[in-house]
């Protein structure tokens, strides 16, 4: 038995039992997942809907057709794209941990660049996620406005507010990593 076997349960469970019982288990039957009678059901409830649902389509009704639904979507997978979810995924990150020296307490930022937990990905990606729909409000929104001292003083609380979180995040990385980000100028300034 390889490890493809694995896969089939059903049929690696019978060809252990035939191999180390010498026993004769016979097919393994398998019905559909879904019966005839409920996928004739599917199919009635299907054609009696599927006028209501054409109609909606044509007229521009759904929650496909809506401009905010795609709005949250896209902020979704920006703040997954920039919190590190994916790497929380496939590497099983834990969101925090026990402190070595203090097991009463929870470790949510891991000093050393060998790991990285769950909640530190996240509290990064909230705070580029906030820079991004800052700067976002600022483009779309705030020019809009018709008094320009309401958008000078949103445009500099905003303004503030990016900085203050790009300069978190860059102290996290010094923290985290031990190096520090410097300003190169051009010799010529």
């Amino acid at each position: 038995m390889d490890g493809s076997d694995l896969a089939r349960l059903a049929e690696s469970m019978a060809e252990f039992v035939e191999a180390k019982g010498k026993v004769n288990v016979g097919p393994i039957h398998r019905p559909p997942m879904i019966s005839k009678k409920q996928m004739s059901v599917i199919v009635v409830v299907g054609l009696a809907l599927s006028p209501f649902l054409l109609k909606k389509i044509v007229s521009g009704d759904t929650l496909l057709h809506d401009k905010y639904v795609w709005m949250l979507g896209s902020i979704f997978v920006y703040f997954f794209s920039v919190s590190g979810a994916m790497h929380n995924i496939i590497r099983k990150m834990p969101m925090f941990m026990m402190d070595r020296e203090d097991p009463g307490k929870l470790v949510f930022f891991y000093q050393g660049s060998g790991m990285q937990l769950g909640a530190e990905g996240f509290a990064v990606g909230f705070l580029y996620t906030i820079v991004g729909l800052l700067l976002a409000f600022m483009t779309n929104v705030l020019v809009r406005v018709k008094s320009r001292t309401l958008q000078r003083v949103v445009m500099i609380t905003a303004l503030f507010v990016s900085f203050w979180a790009v300069k978190k995040v860059i102290q996290l990385d010094n923290w985290k990593t031990g190096y520090g980000v410097h300003a190169y100028w051009p010799s010529s300034w």
